[in-house]
């Protein structure tokens, strides 16, 4: 399917894409690693918490909404929980394998060792690290200085985004552009988020009961006989659908009380004025308008997809498969359905999308690694392949990356997932 590529007015008319500002990238996917805790919180929990604030709600109705069954936690997550809801909620299901302790730092680090494993490398061929949260608490050193350490590394550079779930995009684009200028061969990216325990209420639990916790890493490398597409935006109109304001230290003390007031008010059954507490709260907690994410979210994703493959001269049958930010499972058939029905794309598309949030929820910058691995311990991912990863954010900030998928010296290492 032929379809125009250059001239501004041939574009569709996208609502956020500006699709004349993209990277061409000459970068191949070589290595991929993901982790997830090994503690799980089930719907049991958020049931629980929602029936105690008096908007009761089955773990079956929480399943029938979002899709979702489990979300991997560590066990300081477990114990954030058992504090703010009572050492008697259920839903809260420990695994002996867990450590008492587990650091962003520690779950990134495992993710980036799966990823060298999986391509055969070593970890002092890498030139440059890219590090990507929404969640990490290390102003300095950074997530991406601290795996750097970790790894044995020299003094290299080692970078770090902080912002919502588009980043994994973002890093792709400048991991490509390091490339691209000859400053590194071989470059790392990194993520880790912690943002139920990190950025959020427990008790707000239409937003807190979406998010797992995770971390993963790509292994990137320059092919001049490879060819790519990457492209990002931000609309920061859209920000009231979802945003979060770092705490400062006066914040933080304020904080504590209102935690503790929640408690309280949660032990009381006073859901109403519970909610009102958190809604007058603006820092510290993240804030979600749940109906404009669904709205708005689906849509940058569809565009960014649609934009690239034009770029690419890629018909929509030869895409093998979307691989979107796993935000929410509503909104990942929403963008199928957008590609479907706003830019033509066959009815068949709505096939090519891959959906793991069920089992893990949200991981912000670590779900595409981890959809990826699970599309690969499916047997479904074919040397050759041209796959999109699209994914959108808070801020709004959205983008993607067109590839073609090759296959990994070492596949089996990139299985692991706790």
């Amino acid at each position: 399917m032929e379809q125009p590529r250059t001239r501004q007015e041939q574009w569709p008319s996208y609502t956020y894409i500006v699709p004349q500002i993209y990277t061409r990238a000459n970068v191949r996917l070589i290595g991929l690693g993901a982790y997830t805790p090994a503690d799980v919180i089930t719907n049991d929990f958020f049931a629980y918490v929602s029936t105690r604030l008096g908007d009761p709600r089955s773990a079956s109705d929480l399943e029938r909404v979002t899709g979702l069954t489990t979300r991997h936690v560590r066990r300081s997550t477990l114990e954030l929980c058992r504090y703010m809801a009572g050492a008697d909620a259920p839903g809260l299901v420990e695994d002996a394998r867990a450590p008492a302790e587990e650091t962003l730092v520690d779950m990134a680090v495992i993710a980036a060792q799966r990823a060298l494993a999986s391509a055969g490398r070593d970890a002092s061929e890498i030139d440059t690290i890219i590090g990507a949260s929404s969640s990490d608490n290390d102003a300095f050193p950074t997530v991406a200085g601290q795996v750097q350490s970790r790894l044995g590394l020299p003094p290299i550079r080692a970078t770090m985004l902080k912002g919502a779930c588009a980043c994994q995009t973002e890093a792709f684009q400048i991991c490509a552009e390091v490339l691209a200028a000859s400053s590194a061969k071989l470059v790392l990216l990194v993520t880790a988020e912690g943002l139920l325990p990190n950025i959020m209420n427990v008790l707000d639990w239409k937003t807190s009961s979406l998010f797992g916790e995770g971390a993963s890493a790509f292994l990137l490398e320059r092919r001049a006989d490879e060819e790519g597409y990457i492209i990002n935006g931000s609309d920061a109109r859209q920000g009231p659908s979802l945003y979060y304001q770092t705490p400062l230290r006066k914040d933080v003390v304020e904080m504590a009380e209102v935690d503790i007031k929640m408690r309280q008010l949660f032990k009381d059954g006073r859901g109403k004025e519970l909610n009102e507490v958190l809604a007058q709260y603006l820092v510290g907690y993240t804030k979600m308008n749940g109906k404009e994410v669904f709205r708005e979210a689906p849509r940058a994703m569809a565009e960014s997809v649609d934009a690239l493959c034009r770029h690419a001269n890629l018909a929509p049958d030869d895409l093998a498969y979307i691989v979107p930010h796993q935000a929410n499972s509503r909104i990942t058939r929403r963008t199928g359905e957008l590609l479907v029905h706003d830019y033509g794309w066959p009815a068949a598309t709505l096939d090519k999308l891959v959906d793991n949030f069920r089992y893990y929820g949200n991981l912000s910058n670590a779900s595409i690694a981890l959809a990826l691995v699970e599309l690969l311990r499916q047997g479904k991912l074919r040397d050759g392949q041209w796959i999109a990863l699209p994914a959108v954010g808070g801020g709004m900030n959205y983008g993607c990356w067109l590839l073609r998928y090759h296959a990994l010296q070492h596949p089996e290492e990139a299985l692991q997932t706790m």
